[in-house]
């Protein structure tokens, strides 16, 4: 035996064995198993915050907009498909005045059945495109991995999805009936069949006054959260919050936070163009018309991939979560603005 040999031999020097290998690998793996579930739990509870922070974020910058305009942002330029909305009207608010800028068509009066115009964003216009494309992070939850591309190849339509959607009121964009419940109401970005920015419409397009929520602010819906589509081409209606669509810039309280019972959009549902990603529950009400109305009936709920409910702007700045399991006729109530319905705080 050499001497190295024996030097080992006398110290009583030994590896490890595989049992006690693999009993440690075990007990590693079992740790990291307890483990894993608290980091991701972790994660999302910081990612819900985020979300949170943007809602409020977008909740004061209506604020601002009506200490300017003494209303709050409206939900449709003209009751029209792909109209300007809410969301390029806080742009100068959440410090994106040259992103407002680009939206030129924007403050433009006279309705034409031509684009680019004043009706909305649509258009093969350097311009339009340039702020449509433009990622801006206050829109997106990042728990739903936005902002989500749609057809960036055209030069037309392509713009980035978001997350955050203005309420309409308990019913469809107008307050109308979608079931044989209720109550029903036009909520914050409630719209008025055939309104329009022209002067001397006979429906004129405006924004409420904070003083015309006799419901009171503290139990007013202002914004919630939706899902988008995962496909780059055009996915349907859902996040287009370029535009004030049902669906798009736009939700309603006729159905619970992330509701078993499925949206109906005017326009495709993600899953009808494709999408295999998107799990949301969708039932289209058909196809769209340029020009026309296409709101009727509409209704499309707040959703979240957060565990369990949405975060949600209540119209005096405040931000809440609401669980799934909230109950439907408190939900719809809130979701109107001069219903007068009593309602408890949730």
């Amino acid at each position: 035996m050499s001497h190295r040999a024996r030097s080992y031999a006398a110290r009583g020097l030994r590896g490890f064995t595989l049992v006690e290998l693999l009993v440690v690998v075990a007990i590693i793996g079992v740790l990291i198993g307890l483990l894993l579930p608290a980091v991701q739990a972790a994660r999302e509870a910081a990612r819900r915050t985020q979300c949170a922070n943007h809602l409020k974020q977008l909740a004061l910058a209506c604020h601002s907009h009506n200490e300017l305009f003494r209303e709050l942002p409206y939900g449709r330029k003209y009751d029209i498909w792909d109209t300007y909305t809410w969301t390029q009207l806080i742009l100068p608010y959440i410090e994106q005045k040259a992103v407002y800028d680009g939206y030129w068509t924007l403050p433009l009066r006279g309705y034409a059945t031509t684009y680019p115009g004043p009706n909305g964003p649509i258009g093969d216009d350097p311009r339009l495109r340039e702020v449509r494309h433009r990622a801006i992070p206050p829109f997106y939850c990042p728990s739903d991995g936005s902002p989500t591309e749609n057809q960036m190849d055209t030069g037309p339509f392509g713009f980035q999805r978001g997350n955050y959607f203005g309420c309409t009121g308990s019913g469809d964009m107008y307050g109308n009936a979608t079931d044989a419940g209720g109550p029903w109401g036009r909520g914050v970005f409630g719209v008025k069949n055939g309104q329009s920015f022209d002067r001397s419409a006979q429906v004129p397009t405006r924004g409420l006054r904070p003083v015309e929520v006799v419901d009171g602010t503290s139990n007013t819906l202002l914004l919630s959260e939706g899902l988008v589509p995962t496909v780059s081409w055009w996915g349907g209606p859902m996040g287009e919050t370029v535009y004030g669509n049902m669906g798009g810039a736009l939700f309603s309280a006729s159905l619970t936070p992330n509701s078993s019972a499925p949206d109906r959009p005017i326009g495709p549902c993600p899953q009808n163009q494709g999408d295999l990603v998107y799990t949301a529950p969708c039932l289209s009400l058909g196809g769209n018309g340029w020009w026309t109305p296409s709101g009727a009936g509409a209704h499309a709920a707040a959703r979240s991939s957060h565990p369990g409910g949405v975060n949600a702007a209540l119209t005096d700045g405040s931000v809440r979560y609401f669980s799934d399991g909230v109950d439907l006729l408190l939900w719809r109530s809130i979701g109107t603005f001069a219903g007068s319905e009593p309602v408890s705080q949730p």
